[in-house]
């Protein structure tokens, strides 16, 4: 009797290991993320987006209000008003819906003292740059490389004189979009004028 009761117990050990190695290799081998296909609109629109917030970084500041302020060693820090933005962290994970973790730790890194984080409030000290005058009209070009690759070329008007505003040439940038994490993100950018 003790040896079929042990064995009544082995039989279920047995099961029970089964169902849980069953459980545990169906979930390892669940599938990634389907890949979301963008239109040509979408893809533009993201390519905006990223435009916008690669500016705070190269270009201009992040929207401020001009009347909140802090000052640290005798520069005022001005508060952000980005919606959705209010720590380093979330500007961190803004631009992580944008760009590749590279892009992102490298303007974080070149930023780090342009932000501050002071009393649960995220605050920015403004450094703004005009733009290149002999760079005019920008046209898009999207194309599919693969499932997972999308290119976009932008295709920048050169001014040999920028009062006249006579086209001399173009230059044109190759951005890529990759899919992965479930989103598609930049794998370069930088800013064209």
């Amino acid at each position: 009797m003790k040896s079929e009761v042990l064995g009544i117990n082995i039989k279920k050990l047995v099961i029970v290991l089964i169902i849980v190695l069953f459980a545990l290799t169906s979930t390892a081998c669940e599938k990634p993320a389907a890949v979301t296909e963008l239109s040509d609109d979408e893809v533009f629109e993201l390519y905006i987006k990223a435009k916008e917030a690669y500016e705070w970084f190269d270009l201009t500041t992040i929207p401020y209000n001009n009347d909140k302020y802090i000052e640290i060693d005798g520069q005022q820090y001005y508060e952000v008003i980005q919606p959705g933005i209010d720590s380093k962290k979330a500007l961190e994970d803004y631009l992580n819906e944008l760009f590749t973790d590279d892009i992102t730790e490298n303007l974080m890194d070149i930023s780090s003292n342009r932000y501050v984080e002071h009393e649960n409030k995220l605050y920015v000290l403004p450094a703004d740059r005009g733009t290149d005058i002999f760079k005019g009209a920008e046209s898009y070009e999207v194309t599919k490389v693969s499932d997972e690759q999308i290119k976009f070329t932008v295709k920048v008007e050169v001014y040999d004189d920028p009062d006249q505003k006579n086209v001399s040439g173009y230059e044109e940038y190759n951005f890529y979009l990759k899919f992965s994490d479930g989103k598609w993100r930049f794998t370069n950018f930088e800013l064209v004028r």
